[in-house]
């Protein structure tokens, strides 16, 4: 069972090109094999370091995303599939070249706006608490189900949009 909850910092060109709009994958036939049977993929990609890859690692399938910007977080999503892009065709194809080679594929993806302070309080966070990087959210600060968080951030942004 999954119970890793990630916050993944993201800028608004690369997550419109993967996340937000999922990639028609006939449009790519130089994918990689582990998106292979798949018609369209929604995907992220984290960057290369220690830390990062660390976090990477921890990943499995049905973990929570929580996709943070500019002061607000703007999308929700479960991992699929994690796998080593050694060709680096997500960061060349849709990154302008970013190094990022480690990459996670999203199911269940839905785009919100919630103030960074609403989701901080969640995990019992100062308010005006930013992630650096993608970070994992330590075991001790997630005291409810991944389902009912992700249903959370979805209602808080459905209320005030």
């Amino acid at each position: 069972m999954s119970t890793n909850v990630f916050l993944a910092p993201c800028d608004p060109g690369n997550i419109d090109r993967t996340v937000r709009s999922p990639v028609d994958l006939s449009e790519y036939p130089d994918h990689p094999s582990e998106v292979s049977g798949m018609d369209t993929v929604r995907f992220w990609g984290v960057r290369d370091g220690s830390d990062n890859e660390t976090y990477f690692e921890k990943m499995e399938s049905g973990d929570l995303v929580i996709f943070y910007q500019d002061g607000a977080y703007v999308g929700t999503g479960r991992i699929g599939t994690t796998f080593e892009d050694e060709s680096a065709w997500a960061s060349t194809t849709f990154w302008n070249g970013a190094p990022s080679t480690r990459i996670y594929t999203l199911k269940e993806f839905e785009q919100v706006s919630v103030p960074k302070s609403a989701v901080n309080a969640i995990f019992d966070y100062v308010a005006d608490f930013n992630p650096q990087g993608l970070m994992r959210v330590a075991d001790s600060r997630v005291s409810n189900s991944l389902a009912s968080i992700k249903l959370a951030v979805e209602r808080f942004s459905e209320r005030t949009s």
